[in-house]
């Protein structure tokens, strides 16, 4: 822009110049007349020198005309230059202000984004947080549990001995009997048919129970095989939320058999030893018959332990189903626990109780009615149960 201006300076002097010069032409007289000169010479050269002015006058107009085409054009060209000037102006304008918009944008984008992984790493933490307090409080109630076991077994199976309905002779750990050198020290023991019966307390805080509870067997059988005052039927007692990550409860090793129970379980246990203790034919019993009762004792504790754990792991999902419930919406468990107040929960009649607890028909008649097509559960479902159930055993 600065070139094409001085260029049409430039241009607009060169013409003024022009018609100065011209103008100056105009207004030249020839000089006066004196009487020694030829007249005729002086006309002549006149002449001559008006011709090579017009001549240089009609130079100078054409060079006006074709300045003046020149000037025409390039006011042409400027008009169309600062046509497209304010085009381009205008693009840029445009440009910038979209330019600026976008950048807003992208700073609103970035910002947003920024704090949306800025939340989303907040909520990551405090999932993780919740998760680690969660198994923290989970290892604190098992070591919990598992401290207290020991002692809580010992404590159970004293009292239960004591009552008037056993009557067992029992020794702890620190009262053993003489037959016993310190290199078995189970924890606790009864007398039963002129033998031993091992009760152990499993204390572990091991990550892998089942682990913990083969080597356990592997090495209490290494040191009963070796005395013969003890019974072939030994008993570990874990706690009852313990007995769902065994894959078996039942482990056959040489001579001996193994049985993992729950504390709850000691008292039916302890009920059928003393009824085949008391029994008036005991010791004239046939070893097979004799085994077989015990087989079926021990088929009958490990049922107890299994609907214990059974239980015990369906009420933990109960209540951690209701607290999610009461997590969803506070609303919601307001008007949840609202309803709850207004349901009567539905009575068991003990008539109905009495008829199913006093006739095993009934009972198989009930669960046979479980398995009918009314039932949501199908018979091919509780047929596979049945075979993880006796598979566990084994």
């Amino acid at each position: 822009m600065a070139i094409m201006e001085t260029a049409l300076i430039v241009i607009g002097l060169l013409i003024v110049a022009g018609i100065g010069v011209n103008i100056a032409l105009q207004l030249r007289t020839p000089p006066p007349p004196t009487g020694s000169r030829d007249l005729s010479l002086d006309l002549a050269k006149t002449e001559k020198e008006l011709e090579s002015e017009k001549a240089e006058k009609n130079k100078l107009a054409g060079m006006n005309k074709q300045l003046f085409a020149e000037i025409q054009q390039i006011k042409g060209d400027l008009k169309a230059t600062e046509k497209e000037r304010d085009s381009l102006q205008a693009r840029v304008t445009k440009f910038e202000t979209n330019k600026e918009h976008q950048e807003k944008e992208n700073k609103e984008m970035i910002l947003n984004q920024a704090n949306a992984l800025k939340a989303l790493d907040e909520e990551r933490q405090r999932v993780t947080k919740e998760d680690q307090d969660r198994q923290r409080l989970r290892e604190e109630e098992r070591d919990r549990i598992w401290g207290e076991h020991e002692n809580d077994v010992i404590s159970a199976l004293l009292d239960l001995c004591k009552l008037p309905q056993f009557q067992f002779t029992c020794y702890t750990n620190k009262t053993l009997p003489d037959e016993f050198d310190g290199s078995l020290k189970p924890d606790f023991l009864i007398e039963f048919l002129d033998q031993y019966v091992i009760f152990d307390a499993k204390a572990s805080k091991a990550q892998s129970l089942q682990t913990y509870i083969d080597d356990a067997v592997r090495k209490t059988a290494d040191k009963v095989r070796k005395n013969k005052n003890i019974y072939p039927h030994v008993f570990l007692v874990v706690p009852s939320q313990a007995i769902s990550e065994l894959k078996k409860v039942i482990y056959p090793k040489d001579e001996l058999i193994f049985y993992v129970i729950s504390r709850e379980a000691l008292a039916p246990i302890l009920a059928s030893l003393k009824r085949i203790s008391t029994y008036e034919l005991a010791e004239q019993l046939d070893p097979q018959k004799r085994e077989n009762i015990i087989n079926m004792i021990a088929e009958l504790v490990t049922h107890i332990s299994y609907r214990n754990a059974h239980e015990l792991i369906l009420t933990r999902m109960g209540a951690d189903t209701v607290e999610r419930i009461q997590h969803i919406d506070p609303d919601l468990a307001e008007e949840i626990d609202q309803k709850q107040s207004e349901k009567k929960m539905t009575q068991l009649t003990m008539s109905e109780i009495k008829r199913l607890a006093s006739s095993v028909s009934e009972q198989k008649n009930a669960a046979s009615q479980l398995a009918s097509p009314k039932a949501a559960v199908k018979k091919p479902f509780i047929q596979s149960a049945e075979t993880v159930i006796a598979g566990k055993m084994l």
